[in-house]
């Protein structure tokens, strides 16, 4: 088999000396080329049915059917094989012609002289410009195969949108909108996007156009019986002078997901009322014991009563636990920078004193305030609750930069409990409800974050929380401070 840096030529000529000269000089010219010689246009085409050839070399003057015969019966079969007219007399009328026809070059062959290095320069030239082609046609159809696999539209846009590049047939099925329509009018597929998101469409992709990432959420369809939600993702595109030249992407049906989290967002909720009823109706018989007791134990002095006393106080804390369990575990939408330093200070007030509170580090995280002040509370009071008041607790930025951590001096806990230690109702102190840490884990993943448990520098617990906004190593001055601080 031939080297794919090879060169087939086919030389037609009648004459055999000129014939078997030209094949000769063509080969001593550059070894890549290989000659075939045929003495007419149906020597040639019986050839050609037998042998591959990439390039086609013909005399036009011969006896029977002609070089631009030859021309025109193969490109009549839509062959685009590179064709070159080599003849002996230059006559303008036949070169118009072969033009016309789609000959690749034409070529004088003077009578005096070795036309060899141009015609060899001239037949490299054609293959390689034709077998560059086919490659880039051959890359095309698997770039579309592999387009037309998937169910996102994806799409190229010019940098101000008016020019549509590329859509595959995905686009009809995500937006609704037969592909030829959004061909003609590249801006029409705002059409298909429901009204009160058109702006906000609209504003993402000038930003697009300055050169940002976006990704968007939007409706589309809205005339229809169940209106669709759209995510698309821009990239911009530059060119060798930094400007936008393309803008490329893809749009995805996500209405499944956000029909679920519409769903669970009012389940949340459901839970969030049923659980407010229910501490509310248990709160009420839970003051008139504590009440009572708090009366008997004025007139006497019974170790029953002191127990029952703690029992109905861990009762409070377990009915605000369970509140804050019912809905803590709701997704946190907009997330704000908040100063690292000031949420640890909020979060500590009432639980540890100055002297007992260590944070190494400053900087921003982007989360919901309230929430993950909670869950340093929780995990303050969980520092408390096993490393009694004399305990120390440090909080500060992991070494890599993506997250913080929780740690203190207390007696640790063992590897065989760390996973444990987030399941509810598991607890090893007798003044825990076995739900603070729970609540840790519920906020941490509310955030798309993860928490780990792991040994303190002392032998007690560190909890190290990391995640995507998750950044606390930036600069905190213009970051709000916590709720509280």
């Amino acid at each position: 088999m031939a080297d794919a840096t090879d060169v087939s030529v086919l030389y037609v000529n009648d004459d055999r000396d000129l014939r078997e000269l030209v094949a000769r000089r063509l080969e001593r010219e550059d070894d890549r080329l290989a000659v075939r010689t045929a003495e007419s246009v149906d020597a040639a085409e019986r050839l050609r049915s037998r042998h591959d050839v990439d390039c086609i070399v013909s005399d036009h003057h011969m006896s029977g059917r002609t070089g631009l015969d030859y021309l025109r019966s193969v490109r009549a079969n839509d062959d685009g094989v590179p064709f070159v007219l080599f003849t002996e007399t230059g006559d303008e009328e036949v070169a118009s012609e072969a033009i016309s026809a789609g000959v690749t070059d034409y070529v004088i062959h003077r009578a005096i002289g070795d036309p060899s290095p141009l015609l060899a320069r001239k037949v490299l030239s054609a293959v390689d410009h034709e077998r560059t082609r086919r490659r880039i046609d051959r890359t095309a159809r698997q770039l579309r195969s592999v387009a037309e696999a998937t169910d996102d539209a994806l799409w190229i846009f010019s940098a101000d949108w008016r020019e549509l590049q590329f859509v595959n047939s995905a686009y009809e099925s995500v937006f609704g909108q037969p592909v030829e329509e959004v061909r003609a009018e590249p801006r029409s597929f705002l059409d298909q996007v429901h009204r009160e998101d058109v702006d906000r469409v609209e504003r993402a992709m000038g930003r697009a156009s300055n050169g940002e990432h976006v990704r968007i959420e939007y409706r589309v369809n809205a005339s229809a019986e169940l209106q669709s939600w759209v995510e698309s993702r821009c990239i911009p595109l530059t060119d060798e002078g930094g400007s936008v030249d393309l803008i490329s992407g893809f749009s995805r049906d996500v209405s499944d997901r956000k029909y679920y989290e519409a769903s669970l967002v009012e389940k949340n909720e459901q839970l969030e009322r049923f659980a407010s009823t229910v501490a509310h109706d248990l709160r009420n018989p839970l003051n008139v014991a504590d009440g009572n007791v708090d009366l008997v134990r004025e007139e006497a002095d019974d170790p029953r009563l002191e127990t029952s006393a703690r029992a109905l106080a861990k009762m409070d804390d377990l009915i605000e636990d369970l509140l804050a369990l019912a809905k803590e575990g709701a997704a946190i939408d907009e997330p704000s920078p908040v100063a690292f330093e000031s949420l640890v200070r909020s979060a500590s007030e009432g639980l540890l004193s100055e002297e007992a509170l260590e944070v190494v580090g400053s900087g921003t995280i982007r989360c919901d305030p309230v929430r993950t002040g909670e869950a340093l509370e929780n995990l303050f009071r969980n520092a408390l609750d096993h490393g009694g008041e004399s305990v120390t607790v440090t909080t500060g930025v992991l070494e890599a930069g993506n997250g913080f951590y929780v740690e203190d001096d207390g007696p640790g806990i063992p590897p065989s409990e760390r996973e444990a230690v987030f399941e509810r109702g598991h607890t090893t102190s007798e003044h825990g409800t076995g739900l603070g840490l729970a609540i840790v884990d519920q906020i941490v993943t509310a955030h798309g974050w993860e928490v780990e448990v792991v040994a303190g520098s002392d032998g007690g617990a560190r909890f190290e929380i990391r995640g995507s906004g998750l950044d606390p190593a930036d600069d905190a001055d213009s970051g709000p401070t916590a709720p509280g601080s």
